[in-house]
């Protein structure tokens, strides 16, 4: 598979943001990254309510140039989620093309494609027992990745609702 360098440039400039966001955060004490909002655990925000249970996931996947079929095989495949109940929802991204949106000014490492995984979780404690438990960054990346992914789960602080409807169901390939 061959990538146009603006395409490129376009999931540089996007990833950039989002290892910008890890990597800020990772340099935050871990004390300050443990902070959980006030709020009882499986709560959720009620119309009025300052504070929300919910968490959100990033990672930002770097895989090697030519092995992204393979990673999205992988991702819909293998990386399934056993018991959804407290996922609100999971997606794995490409960045747009930079042409078509000049306002993108993430800066991406042309040496790999870069994916952004956004899940949205319940709260923190559904995505520790599904995901979290089974973290190990001491394992090697996978063949496919160019450099270890970055993860990092983030609290909201303030949040919109709109009035369309998230996809309401599966991609045809993910399991």
């Amino acid at each position: 598979m061959t990538t146009s360098p603006i395409f490129t440039r376009a999931i540089r400039t996007a990833s950039f943001a989002a290892a910008a966001l890890v990597l800020g955060l990772q340099s935050i004490p871990t004390g300050v990254l443990a902070q959980e909002a006030p709020v009882r655990q499986g709560q959720t925000a009620l119309p009025g309510q300052d504070r929300t249970a919910t968490r959100i996931i990033l990672v930002e996947w770097r895989i090697k140039k030519g092995r992204e079929d393979e990673f999205l095989d992988y991702w819909s495949t293998r990386a399934t989620i056993e018991d959804r109940t407290g996922l609100v929802g999971e997606f794995l991204s490409r960045v747009e093309d930079q042409n078509q949106f000049p306002w993108m000014v993430w800066n991406l490492d042309p040496a790999w494609t870069t994916f952004v995984n956004v899940g949205v979780w319940r709260n923190g404690a559904d995505f520790q027992q599904q995901i979290g438990r089974f973290i190990d960054n001491s394992r090697p990346p996978l063949a496919f990745e160019a450099d270890r992914r970055r993860r990092v789960l983030v609290a909201p602080e303030r949040w919109r609702i709109g009035a369309t409807p998230l996809i309401s169901s599966d991609h045809p390939g993910v399991r």
